[in-house]
């Protein structure tokens, strides 16, 4: 049999030059993120970390990639030279991918041998989803090599299984739920012609003009009077409009909107793959708060993909909320995975994030919010509640 090798991409001029073969690996992966594809990998990259170091691990077998790692360089504490996950609250993106029919165990190991050569002591692994098989495979490759890892679970996503009629998943919802939506729905026709709209395929020339209007309801809520809704954020908008437009090429683009009389209500920025809906970019108008909106607009979309054939899962993409929760997903835990691959070296690396980087996280921590010498957090932009509480019913 033919022997597993390790390719090493040194930049993001090589990813886009491979991103057949990455794309090709992204398709027999059990990811399902659109994001997670090169070309979108790329952008990512070029947008939020410009001037970091880019690296991916590839893991090959006769000339076809079975895993890869996408990686950029950070600092943990402002200490420790470490390589991460290219994700962030904005957007989800960079992956472990895994052909799960291939030498899984043995891929890994050649993976984890091959980070032992990049110039970090940790890998800070972000967003990583230890439940998933291809996580799992990393972890035991970790213990087989007797190498530390260190998980922490940051938050839990929310996922709908779309697993059977309309009718039946309605059920096991609360009563209560059920039925604010019912009064809700009423109660907004009275107001005018309420229209629901699910596209699957905008053009890549309709998605500024439907981002803009879409952002502008964003910036009506907290976000807007809080500065850190997307048109509130420098560059933030073209992101999305780069994002948007390269989904929009591939038929993975998802947007749905919620209207009164034509105006925007509440909309889903998202993108679809392998069955899975990724909810990934909520918003509603809060001057229509007492309609409930949102949870309208889920009701609508849920009701849509309970009725394709087509959609397995609705993923609510961030860290799941009250408002979310009434649709009852099941869940899985997103984290950090901490990682030390040069042995002796990666040991000391990893007892210093283990005691100095968290004692000085905390004094951080403590240091008075009028201080001019406290750094100003980055904007977080974790999923938005819907509505305000109560507001369903």
């Amino acid at each position: 049999m033919d022997h597993l090798y390790a390719i090493h991409i040194t930049s993001v001029e090589d990813l886009r030059s491979n991103a057949a073969a990455w794309d090709d690996l992204w398709w027999r992966s059990d990811v399902a993120l659109p994001p997670a594809r090169a070309a979108s990998l790329a952008q990512w990259v070029e947008h939020f970390r410009p001037r970091a170091d880019f690296h991916a691990l590839v893991v090959a077998q006769a000339g076809r990639w079975i895993a890869a790692l996408p990686l950029v360089s950070s600092r943990v504490g402002w200490l420790i030279p470490a390589g991460g996950l290219p994700c962030n609250a904005w957007s989800p993106c960079g992956e472990l991918l895994c052909d799960a029919t291939a030498e899984v165990d043995a891929a890994m190991d050649v993976l984890l041998a091959a980070a032992a050569r990049l110039p970090w002591q940790l890998l800070w692994l972000n967003d990583a989803v230890p439940e998933t098989p291809r996580w799992q495979a990393l972890l035991r490759a970790c213990e087989r090599a007797d190498l530390p890892a260190n998980y922490h679970e940051r938050y839990r996503v929310g996922r709908v299984e779309i697993d059977g009629s309309w009718s039946l998943y309605q059920k096991r919802l609360p009563k209560n739920h059920r039925q604010a939506m019912n009064r809700a729905a009423r109660r907004l026709e009275c107001e005018g012609e309420v229209r629901f709209e699910m596209n699957s395929q905008l053009d890549p020339s309709e998605v500024e003009p439907w981002l803009d209007e879409a952002f502008e309801v964003e910036d009506l809520g907290w976000k807007g009077a809080g500065g850190s809704s997307v048109l509130r954020t420098p560059g933030m908008f073209r992101f999305f409009v780069g994002q948007a437009e390269q989904l929009a090429r591939w038929s993975q683009l998802e947007t749905a909107a919620l209207r009164l009389d034509g105006r925007m209500l509440a909309f889903v920025y998202g993108f679809r793959a392998k069955g899975v809906y990724f909810a990934h970019k909520i918003g509603y108008d809060p001057s229509f708060a007492a309609f409930s909106p949102g949870q309208l607009l889920f009701h609508h979309i849920l009701a849509q993909l309970h009725g394709d054939g087509q959609t397995s899962a609705l993923d609510f993409v961030g860290p799941l909320n009250h408002s979310l929760s009434r649709w009852r997903p099941a869940t899985y835990g997103v984290g950090r995975l901490v990682l030390a691959p040069r042995r002796l070296l990666g040991r000391a690396a990893m007892f210093a994030y283990r005691h100095v980087w968290r004692r000085l996280r905390r004094a951080k921590e403590t240091v008075p919010s009028g201080d001019p010498s406290r750094a100003a957090p980055p904007a977080v932009d974790s999923p938005v509640v819907l509505e305000p509480a109560g507001a369903s019913g």
